[in-house]
């Protein structure tokens, strides 16, 4: 090995629109210490991504563990972790110490790890989404260089980090960040292969596997409808399946997905029926099943979610961008995911994440494109900004016209984000009349604006943390809690388990934890129905502390005896029968 190197034969590679890191294998051997060379060329594509993952680890990782987890995701899917620990059972799920089978398994072992490296705490919890986001952001960097150049894999990183709805999910306990991690990688390893070959199928294949552990068969049909709808606009699949080692891919998958499937559907009777029918097919189909919403339901969403780019988006020129089969790629992997969510009865805010990813791509491409053409375009950061700071002035100023509950605790929030959109506005508009618009100033204040925006908005979070968290309250319950029966009347908070540590009887409709008070033998001592069953609970011997809601416990204060309340938040209070009344 000495005097030999490898050099990048780069006259071999044909000018397609390609970064020179497409090249990367096709090597020749030369004589001397040119490997240094070709060390400093694999850093300048790949150093780039440490930077892009440190960045994407301040900004989401800014105040992570500072408030309580919110209802009811967070407080759910962290207890579900929480007693697979205590419990040291990680095939089947439980909540509130009952079956919990809505969702694969992959969040919970996850979580459940970072209970075991970090403890019990807010920070551990929302660690797995967090790393999720940064993994996107840093493959979004690199296929945006592996396809085009390292300028907008970085622009489009960049782009994604400061989507509003991409970082703050980044911040929430729940599937759709890790499914979207998975997704993301799975949609770009397809293209590469399709474009280099190799073995980018493989990674593709497994990032499949981990997206249905995290979120069930949607994980597979997502990226499977578009790599078929692409490769059939390019009239490319005769051949596809071997190309794409299909047969030898899907039984990869089997491998990794199927044991923990069968097993739940041996071990848990109604499973199939209850997940795969009910959780959906039903969920998919049928009107008003779950979480209903209009068909046109995904278009603010995503116009306000990808804020100040898909305003930027409206002024670029377009007409300046090159388009490439990574562009149609791009294209139909992000309106497949928002055709397939739009078609479903059964919407949530957070679904249309894994269009994110691709749609950054083909604006990082773009704002590129216009820097080199038309760069006096993106001077129209300085009047985005500008009207960001204007509206949040706006509603600063005038709270108290709004119903909602949440604008007045975050109006401190709103004055800063105010104070930022204006200053960099001026300053946009101040180095355009000077002479120094270029479009990389441009886009660099609105990058740095838009992240200084989204961290001020961790402090709206820690704002409202009482209309959205029962954390605070059921800490106080749990340091009471000792030998104390503990009762939720009328609707189960998710919490109280999670920081009481302690299983709950649960008075009124069983919800969520129906299919799991089902299968469970002692369901009768801790699911009760109606104000009887409260009251004889209630009036049996021994300590009770009950988390009630306001209107009920105004209903039932008469008839509940003496009490004493130990802490009230959001719409709940926490009351502890008296002692005289605990010792009858």
């Amino acid at each position: 090995m000495t005097g030999t190197a490898l050099k990048l034969d780069l006259s071999a590679v044909p000018d397609d629109g390609r970064s020179d890191t497409a090249a990367l294998g096709r090597a020749a051997p030369v004589v001397g210490g040119e490997i240094a060379a070709d060390h400093r060329r694999a850093w300048l594509v790949f150093g780039p991504a440490v930077l892009i993952a440190a960045y994407g680890a301040v900004l989401f990782g800014f105040h992570l563990g500072s408030y309580g987890l919110w209802e009811p995701d967070e407080a759910r899917y962290a207890e579900i972790a929480r007693e697979m620990v205590e419990r040291a059972n990680f095939l089947a799920p439980h909540l509130n110490y009952v079956l919990y089978v809505e969702k694969p398994p992959l969040l919970y072992w996850l979580t459940a790890l970072a209970f075991n490296l970090f403890g019990l705490n807010e920070f551990a919890a929302r660690l797995v989404p967090a790393l999720a986001a940064i993994v996107g952001l840093v493959v979004t960097y690199l296929f945006g260089s592996l396809v085009f150049d390292r300028r907008r894999g970085a622009i489009a990183a960049v782009a994604l980090a400061t989507m509003p709805l991409y970082a703050v999910m980044a911040q929430v306990l729940n599937t759709d960040m890790l499914l979207t991690g998975f997704i993301t990688i799975a949609f770009f390893a397809f293209f590469l292969h399709w474009r280099d070959g190799g073995r980018w199928c493989w990674l593709a294949w497994i990032a499949i596997a981990m997206a249905v552990l995290t979120k069930g068969p949607v994980g597979a049909v997502i990226p499977g409808l578009a790599a078929f709808t692409f490769l059939a606009w390019e009239r490319d699949l005769r051949g596809a399946f071997r190309r794409f080692r299909v047969i030898a891919g899907l039984a990869l998958n089997f491998a990794i997905v199927a044991p923990w499937f069968i097993y739940m559907i041996v071990k848990i009777p109604g499973y199939f029926d209850f997940y795969f029918v009910g959780e959906h097919l039903r969920r998919f189909m049928e009107p008003g099943y779950s979480h209903k919403e209009p068909l046109y339901f995904y278009f603010p969403v995503i116009a306000a979610g990808m804020l100040p780019w898909s305003a930027l988006a409206l002024l670029l020129d377009w007409r300046a961008v090159s388009f490439t089969p990574a562009h149609r790629f791009c294209a139909i992997a992000a309106l497949v995911v928002f055709f397939f969510f739009s078609l479903a009865h059964a919407k949530l805010i957070p679904y249309v994440l894994p269009l994110f990813p691709p749609t950054a791509i083909m604006l990082g491409d773009a704002i590129a494109a216009t820097m080199e053409s038309h760069p006096w375009r993106l001077v129209a950061a300085a009047p985005i900004l500008g009207v960001v700071g204007a509206a949040a002035a706006f509603v600063a100023r005038f709270a108290h016209l709004f119903s909602s509950p949440y604008i007045e605790p975050v109006r401190p929030t709103l004055v800063a984000i105010a104070v930022i959109g204006l200053v960099g506005g001026v300053i946009a508009s101040a180095a355009f009349w000077i002479g120094r618009a270029g479009g990389r100033f441009e886009f660099t204040t609105l990058a740095i604006c838009t992240t200084l925006m989204l961290m001020a908005g961790s402090y709206g979070r820690i704002a409202v943390e009482p209309l959205r968290s029962y954390a605070k309250l059921c800490r106080r319950v749990a340091d009471q809690a000792a030998d104390t029966r503990l009762v939720c009347y009328h609707r189960y908070v998710q919490a109280l388990p999670l920081y009481a540590r302690r299983r709950v009887i649960l008075v009124g409709a069983k919800t969520e934890l129906a299919f799991g008070a089902a299968h469970s033998p002692d369901a009768d001592a801790w699911f009760l129905n109606g104000d009887a069953a409260l009251l004889k609970l209630w009036n049996k011997p021994g300590p009770v502390i009950l988390v009630i809601d306001r209107p009920d416990l105004q209903r039932l204060r008469d008839r509940l005896g003496s009490f004493t309340v130990i802490g009230s938040e959001w719409k709940k209070v926490a009351i502890r029968k008296s002692a005289a009344s605990a010792g009858k």
